[in-house]
């Protein structure tokens, strides 16, 4: 077993114990196991999943994974998808995708990967850190190891089906074991919403006739059929409502293609058929005293736009330095108590977003297809050639807009301008990436923030040589968890500093809304996002920051 499986207080058996090993458990083991947390993660089912659901990463996505090192080899597994051909009724419009308003991140493409290849990605990643996924061990039951205080821990009772019951204490347990959970039962969580009333088939299929790395969609009067370039184990993906009583075969995949395509494409060569019903679910609270929900334990929604996968790894990456921070002893209250509050908001607007383009897609009765039938032809081809407006779109489905803007451990300095006058990422939102110089090598600004820890990032000139030495000094509560790093102007043909990061384009200081004559500090959070930035060459501010975050404010002051 690997040194996950121990926890240094004797009241817990481990910190943290993940229940789930699909994409949302995964990456949050990951990230526990980068910061060096003791966890564990089990999963009923005895071996990976075969159905590959979800297909697609968002750029979001692969951002937050960097500190991992899978991103650039999930990318290069991707497939990308460079257009969406929406094939109305008199035309076919071509869409280009993701080819605006993607210039300040390295991943510039919506890709395709199944979910099993990601799974594999991650758990690879798992086992070079030595870590175990626990297989064919089922939850049975959870219970507070203090009945009076919900917060003291639980203890979960597992049924492993290699060595009979185990009883595991857990100073935090998450569920990220699906819509079923039953984490979310036995914790007692609200499940709130509704279930669509068709049945949908989808299958991986070979089809003749289509044009490939392409999304195909066919909006009609009978509902919708859409098409996506998965390219592994087969070239499509291919989804639509399945026409009622007629059976999960090939000939129904045919006869679906042949009604909404008018017999343009050959169906053939399936590798896995399934049927299931959607729903738009959410639970009521993220967290509930010791025990938290991610993924799809928290919401399950349609799979328009490729949300679902993609915002629980963001809810596990959101939340696994938390939990991080508190197993030891550094983490405010109020920082536990942010994942529901920064989390949920973003769940919420996902599941009601997909929901109301899911029923414009999908209805078939009176006015309520009157959208898809006769606006969409109508509005689409000038609505699609409007940059604008794709530029929105494409970083909304993105997920690079994203934000925690208002959440109460995010917070801005007193020197800093209001936010309506300021410009670049305000507290809470998504740290840019963009082009630097680093050791006489160019880099990815994200690149060299994306470590276990907060970085800091000094902005501009006249800060002192001693600076990282001093915030380490004021915070020696946070060894090895503190990344400091100083972004200049500079030219690549002057010799690097120590340390010193130099925009030779200028596009950084450009992104983060600064400019190089100017000092400003910037505190990035674990998850990539902006959590504190102030004028000026105040130090103490910054430590001030991360007090409060850990809870820890008595060290020592810093000066500028």
């Amino acid at each position: 077993m690997a040194a996950h499986d121990n926890s240094a207080d004797p009241n817990y058996d481990v910190d943290v114990l993940i229940v789930g090993a699909g994409p949302t458990g995964l990456a949050l083991a990951a990230q526990l196991s980068a910061f060096g947390a003791s966890f564990r993660i089990i999963d009923r089912r005895q071996s990976p999943g075969t159905e590959s659901r979800a297909i697609a990463i968002q750029p979001r996505t692969l951002e937050a994974l960097r500190p991992f090192g899978v991103s650039a080899e999930l990318a290069a597994a991707g497939r990308p998808a460079r257009q969406l051909h929406l094939h109305l009724p008199e035309e076919t419009l071509e869409v280009d995708l993701f080819d605006t308003g993607m210039d300040d991140t390295a991943f510039q493409q919506l890709l395709f990967l199944s979910q099993t290849e990601t799974e594999r990605i991650l758990t690879q990643y798992l086992l070079s850190r030595r870590v175990r996924i626990e297989r064919g061990a089922e939850l049975q039951d959870l219970e507070r190891l203090d009945p009076e205080d919900p917060f003291a821990g639980m203890e979960a009772k597992i049924q492993r089906m290699d060595r009979g019951i185990e009883r595991i204490r857990a100073r935090y347990v998450v569920g990220a074991d699906g819509a079923d959970s039953t984490v979310r039962a036995k914790a007692g969580m609200d499940w709130r919403g509704g279930a669509y009333p068709d049945t949908f088939i989808l299958a991986d299929v070979e089809i003749d006739g289509a044009e490939p790395e392409t999304v195909h969609s066919y909006p009609t009067e009978d509902g919708f059929l859409f098409l996506f370039p998965l390219g592994g184990p087969a070239t499509w993906r291919m989804i639509g409502i399945k026409p009622p009583h007629r059976p999960a075969t090939l000939e129904t995949l045919q006869g679906m293609a042949d009604t909404f395509t008018h017999g343009q494409l050959t169906v053939r060569d399936p590798k896995w058929i399934s049927t299931f019903r959607l729903s738009h679910q959410m639970a009521e609270y993220f967290q509930r005293g010791s025990v938290f929900l991610a993924g799809d334990a928290a919401h399950v929604h349609s799979p328009v736009a490729a949300q679902g996968m993609n915002t629980g790894i963001q809810d596990a990456l959101n939340l696994g330095w938390k939990l991080a921070l508190g197993a030891r002893g550094l983490a405010s209250e109020e920082l536990i108590d942010s994942y529901h509050a920064e989390r949920r908001p973003v769940g919420q607007e996902v599941v009601s977003t997909t929901d109301r383009v899911f029923k414009l897609a999908t209805s078939r009765n009176g006015l309520k297809k009157l959208p898809r039938t006769k606006l969409l032809p109508a509005v689409a081809p000038k609505a699609m050639a409007w940059d604008g407006l794709r530029s929105r779109l494409f970083r909304s489905m993105s997920q690079l807009n994203v934000n925690y803007r208002g959440s109460s451990v995010v917070d801005s300095g007193a020197s800093r301008f209001p936010a309506a006058l300021s410009r670049g990422p305000r507290p809470g939102d998504r740290l840019p990436d963009a082009d630097v110089i680093y050791q006489d090598r160019e880099r990815r600004l994200q690149d060299l923030l994306a470590t276990p820890g907060f970085s800091v990032l000094l902005c501009g000139p006249g800060w002192p040589q001693d600076a990282p030495a001093r915030l380490a000094a004021a915070l020696p509560q946070l060894a090895g968890l503190l990344n400091v790093r100083q972004l200049t102007a500079g030219s690549s043909l002057i010799a690097d500093d120590a340390g010193i990061i130099k925009d030779v384009s200028g596009l950084a200081f450009h992104r983060l809304g600064l400019s190089p004559r100017r000092a400003e500090l910037l505190v990035v959070r674990p998850d990539g996002y902006v959590g504190y930035r102030s004028a000026g060459r105040d130090l103490s501010s910054a430590v001030e920051y991360l007090e409060d975050l850990t809870g820890t404010a008595d060290s020592t002051a810093v000066s500028a």
